[in-house]
């Protein structure tokens, strides 16, 4: 008896590991950190079922779980995570309310309340901010700009101007370039806006961090980090959502005026302004770091390589969230391949990691024809760090297009 209820003990840990994964995977996940509450599942398990039957139960729990995840963020908070309120239509669900591609940005509300993004190169040249040639001079570097609330409505006609209580804007940071891969794992452009919103009557409002993309492929931040993995800005997100709390339960207790929640919240964008560029920057110290190494010739790509010629059939598995491959060599050294055969990067696991991803289903083995496959376009392309080049007839990244600067 104590042996099953270890076993039921463990499945509840590791069910407890995954949903704060998907949380923490969420675009809008740093909205639930601090709203607390419960989440209610079911298990339709088969009995004495075959293998197939299992495989789809799997499959139907995982859904259920991206779906509790979803419906737990819409009671959390105040708006619809991903998109503006258009204060045209009066909802945040229309065609205005979201950006059309990866590099957009929201630059405020037209005369009549519809909202309008823009190309972020094309945004800092409106603004006549020097920095924009940072995002285009091929440096890598981060740009990152604090909009004030009153800039983001200033074209709006008076009608419009009168704000409801379901909805204020008080400002936004726009953040770009993060590089992120498209579906082919090519380097893309994504530029970012994190938007303070709040609803309610004066005193007692609700606020919450709100975060506007898209995908390189025109997805959704939801879908593109669930497939590439941990999102870039989590940690200033979080802090930002915790101190909007704060200020939320302080509001309620103090019944203060509007103009010090004003200031307030100015503060907590100056302060997601530092964090967003503060992790850049030391994100560019280690990609330096990493390139003295390459100069030097400690590269682990040509490990990499060797690891995989001699990989025994049961130590080469398919990532099933990123499409990618994971190569397992000596003393808990794994690399990962993307799809066209690039060296993406090379981690050490510690034991059982293996097999809880293969249990979870996040892993699978690869086929034999998929592992000769790799081998294949591994041998006929130059070894790399990182991949970030496009192969022979692909285009390069940022190829001009609908929102090309």
């Amino acid at each position: 008896m104590a042996h099953e209820d270890d076993r039921i003990a463990e499945a509840l840990r590791l069910l407890d590991l995954e949903l704060q994964a998907r949380i923490d995977r969420h675009p809008h996940g740093h909205l639930l950190r601090r709203r607390g509450g419960r989440i209610e599942l079911s298990l339709d398990l088969p009995v004495l079922s075959t293998g197939e039957a299992l495989v789809e139960a799997i499959e139907r729990f995982r859904a259920r779980l991206d779906q509790v995840v979803g419906e737990a963020l819409g009671r959390a908070v105040v708006f619809r995570p991903g998109a503006v309120f258009c204060l045209r239509c009066g909802r945040s669900d229309c065609e205005h309310a979201a950006p059309a591609g990866s590099r957009e940005v929201f630059a405020g509300y037209g005369p009549t309340g519809t909202p309008r993004f823009l190309d972020l190169g094309q945004l800092l040249l409106a603004r006549r901010d020097e920095r924009v040639e940072d995002l285009f001079t091929g440096r890598g570097r981060l740009v990152v700009r604090q909009v004030p609330g009153e800039e983001l409505l200033a074209d709006l006609l008076p009608p419009f101007r009168e704000e409801p209580d379901r909805f204020r804007l008080h400002g936004q940071v726009v953040a770009g370039w993060y590089r992120v891969p498209d579906r082919t794992g090519v380097p893309r452009s994504l530029a970012v806006s994190f938007q303070v919103v709040s609803a309610g009557r004066p005193g007692r409002r609700r606020l919450g961090l709100n975060v506007l993309g898209r995908g390189p492929d025109g997805e959704s931040l939801e879908h593109l980090f669930d497939r590439v993995g941990r999102i870039p800005w989590l940690d200033a997100a979080r802090w930002a959502q915790d101190v909007l709390a704060r200020i939320e339960r302080d509001q309620r207790r103090r019944r203060g005026p509007d103009d010090l929640l004003d200031r307030r919240v100015a503060g907590v964008l100056a302060g997601l302004a530092r964090r967003l560029a503060r992790r850049e920057r030391a994100r560019a110290r280690r990609t330096r770091h990493a390139e003295l190494r390459h100069e030097q010739g400690d590269r682990p790509t040509e490990m990499a390589i060797l690891d995989l010629s001699r990989a025994e059939p049961e130590r080469v598995f398919r990532d099933t969230r990123r499409g990618t491959f994971v190569v397992l060599g000596e003393r808990g050294r794994a690399h990962v391949f993307s799809e066209e055969g690039r060296h993406v990067t090379s981690v050490r696991y510690g034991p059982g990691v293996v097999e809880r991803r293969v249990a979870r289903g996040a892993w699978r083995p690869a086929t034999p024809a998929e592992t000769a496959g790799l081998r294949a376009r591994v041998a006929g392309i130059p070894a790399r760090d990182g991949g970030d080049s496009p192969g022979p007839g692909t285009p390069g990244p940022d190829a001009p297009g609908r929102n090309g600067p």
